[in-house]
């Protein structure tokens, strides 16, 4: 009895097919690391300017808070420079030394306000809700001071409540009960909780990438 072997033959067309699926998946292995690797990069990118908007923002209301304080300190800028002449033009000068004071330094306020929409682009608008508390406090200080200077030559009888709200609001009032001192640093600190755990983060790395 004879037995014949049969050999399998593969096709050409088979070996063709064969190569161009490992082709295939190759391009699609390659193609699924890169877009990780871009996905990775982006994500670091938008991490990084993250860091460094949150540190250009806190530094900012740290400064802003302490203009905000020094122009509410009680003592008239031409203790500093020429006197006025007269009880009344110093009082006067007492009064609108905020103004003076908060002009000087509008720069630094104008900076603030202009990062305000790219914090709320990457931290929501609920975050970026200090940067409206800033501006109203900086508002009320100088109104104050205005409408004190207006009206500290005319009767005071029955507008005592009004003028002693007025005199808080320039740091003429008892400090326990600063409202607005409060309110001010109630705004610093909610900015420092969300920026404060991104500048950390960010530290943490570059001492790591050092070690």
């Amino acid at each position: 009895m004879e037995f014949t072997e049969e050999r399998s033959v593969v096709s050409p067309e088979w070996v063709s097919a064969w190569a161009n699926l490992m082709t295939g998946m190759a391009a699609l292995l390659a193609g699924w690391a890169g877009m990780r690797g871009l996905n990775a990069w982006r994500a670091e990118t938008v991490g990084r300017r993250k860091a460094e908007l949150a540190e250009e923002v806190l530094a900012g209301f740290y400064r802003t808070r302490d203009i905000l304080t020094w122009a509410r300190f009680p003592i008239s800028d031409a203790d500093q420079g020429e006197i006025p002449q007269g009880d009344y033009e110093l009082e006067k000068s007492e009064i609108l030394a905020p103004v003076s004071r908060l002009t000087k330094e509008s720069q630094v306020f104008s900076e603030l306000r202009a990062s305000r929409y790219r914090f709320m682009a990457y931290f929501g608008e609920e975050a970026a809700r200090p940067f409206d508390e800033i501006r109203a406090i900086h508002n009320e200080i100088i109104d104050s001071a205005r409408d004190l200077a207006r009206t500290h030559d005319q009767e005071a009888a029955g507008r005592e409540e009004e003028r002693d709200h007025l005199e808080a609001a320039i740091g003429w009032g008892e400090s326990e009960g600063d409202t607005l001192k409060k309110r001010l640093d109630l705004a610093v600190k909610a900015v420092e909780q969300t920026c404060r755990p991104l500048i950390e983060e960010r530290h943490k790395a570059r001492r790591d990438s050092i070690l």
